[in-house]
């Protein structure tokens, strides 16, 4: 992650199909709390708010499909960890969506960031490709920028007897 070289290696493994899941934790650490000298400083980084948006611009770049990038984000994941009704727009399914424009373009900014971080190691770039509405349960949650009310959702369940990712989907 750290070099070219490591990034390289990472995507050739993704494309290879030799990691099937993109997922982020999301470290909310404030640029003062990272400034810290290890190991006062916290592990991770601010990444969730930013995440599509990136795999998006990597599309437009040609280097994966969006296809792709709906399976690393969305259906594996929900697979690997055996989540109940999700990571697929399917009937029985949670109607969790989210609306991308692959041509939008827009910089991430430290000042837009929502979470408590307030920061992006991304600070800067300009990226093409953005989500602009998010629904969860069927109902819309944000849109341009706008959250609604964010407790549409619930807990995720999970369903082990089903055999994880490697059930045919």
């Amino acid at each position: 992650i750290k070099t070219r070289v490591d990034n390289e290696q990472l995507w050739q493994a993704l494309l290879d199909g030799a990691i099937q899941v993109i997922a982020t934790d999301h470290a909310p650490h404030t640029l003062e709390e990272k400034q810290q000298a290890y190991p006062a400083s916290p592990s991770g980084l601010p990444a969730v708010e930013n995440s599509l948006a990136l795999l998006l611009n990597q599309v437009n770049q040609g280097h994966c499909t969006l296809e792709q990038v709906v399976s690393w984000m969305c259906d594996a994941p929900a697979r690997v960890w055996d989540i109940v009704d999700k990571g697929r727009i399917e009937v029985g399914y949670d109607a969790d969506l989210v609306l991308v424009d692959l041509e939008r373009e827009q910089t991430i900014r430290d000042a837009d960031q929502e979470t408590k971080s307030k920061w992006s190691p991304w600070d800067g770039e300009t990226l093409r490709g953005w989500p602009v509405e998010t629904w969860v349960m069927g109902q819309r949650v944000y849109r341009d920028g706008t959250f609604f009310d964010a407790r549409q959702g619930s807990e995720i369940q999970f369903d082990h007897a089903r055999g994880g990712y490697w059930r045919n989907p």
